[in-house]
């Protein structure tokens, strides 16, 4: 059993090999323990979820040879805090850093909680040196599910967008060497839902992509900054006749544009035109970031956009792969909490 633990839902996966033969989600997530300063609302819904998918497959809690835990669940606002470790990481250092821990109130086997990952650089009393810093939880199994799955190796760069985009070094080891953040899917949905642009975007924001509005709101966002851009969302649904479709395509390039100058310029993980380039996360983002970056001479042949079936799996088979290794190699007792 995978757990896959965000900042607003849980996902859960039984898998038999590569296989998810079950599955659950619940609508909880560190979110609730960072508001209310209590796990008990992830706590409930994680065991209705592992619950769930067990009963799917018709199987006990004692069947399962191996639970790992990913993801912000792993955080301090989380049900186990388990350090990050520095780059470069693979599986081998994520299962030398992962902790097997039994949580009764949980479940009744012990879980394995594999940590996040911190760009290799400290921060100090330097302020230059802050841009270069970075993190992630869950993603890191999320990338080395997705080099699993299609059998790729490194030098590469994985974009993965979602409430976050993040940009992801590997190397010739197949080690994440790096990482980049940007809060482009959070800051989208907040502008299009929680601003004076709710009255230009629909409800349900980014149905299908329309690759000329994403380009355009690129080309703006280039030009005059996030803020001008962002507000030529309502000068267009006031003056140009569009519909609220076309609209979120614009904002979302306006916002996505911003994303490819730090993609160039960052220390944290920038771009440098001689890798390959995979695109994952969920297929309106992914299409919009393909889209503008095929518009980048220097990157445009060297682009995967990577299909539904691989994004879905990759998170549980990198959690399988790195928990796997730990049985085999690390080992370990159980800490009980």
């Amino acid at each position: 059993m995978t757990i896959d633990g965000g900042t607003t839902n849980t996902r859960v996966r039984v898998l038999s090999n590569d296989q998810v033969i079950g599955k659950a989600c619940a609508p909880v997530g560190v979110r609730n323990t960072a508001i209310s300063g209590s796990k008990d609302t992830l706590l409930d819904g994680l065991r209705r979820a592992t619950r769930e998918a067990l009963e799917m497959v018709g199987i006990k809690e004692k069947d399962l040879e191996l639970v790992t835990a990913s993801g912000m669940i792993t955080s301090n606002v989380g049900i186990y805090e388990v350090p990050h470790i520095s780059t470069p990481a693979g599986v081998e250092e994520l299962a030398a850093g992962s902790r097997l821990v039994k949580i009764p109130e949980l479940m009744d086997v012990p879980i394995l909680f594999i940590p996040g990952i911190k760009n290799n650089c400290h921060v100090g009393e330097k302020a230059e040196n802050l841009e270069a810093m970075d993190i992630m939880r869950g993603e890191e199994t999320e990338a080395l599910g997705i080099l699993e799955l299609l059998s790729l190796r490194g030098p590469l760069t994985m974009i993965l967008p979602g409430s976050h985009t993040k940009i992801i070094k590997i190397n010739e080891r197949n080690q994440i060497a790096g990482c980049l953040t940007t809060m482009a899917g959070e800051i989208f949905s907040t502008l299009a839902t929680e601003t004076i642009l709710a009255d230009s975007i629909p409800p349900n924001l980014v149905s299908r992509v329309d690759p000329e509005m994403i380009s355009r709101g690129a080309a703006i966002s280039r030009q005059v900054g996030l803020t001008r851009g962002c507000f030529s969302t309502r000068i267009m649904s006031q003056f140009m006749p569009t519909d609220g479709e076309q609209r979120a395509n614009f904002l979302l390039g306006v916002i996505l544009g911003q994303d490819l100058i730090a993609m160039k310029n960052s220390r944290a993980c920038a771009l440098n035109g001689q890798d390959k380039i995979v695109i994952g996360g969920p297929l309106p983002l992914r299409l919009a970031l393909y889209t503008l970056l095929a518009e980048e001479p220097e990157v445009k042949d060297k682009l995967v956009m990577l299909d539904d079936e691989t994004v879905e799996m990759s998170t549980a088979v990198g959690a399988r792969k790195i928990g796997l290794y730990y049985v085999e190699r690390a080992g370990g007792v159980a800490v009980r909490v």
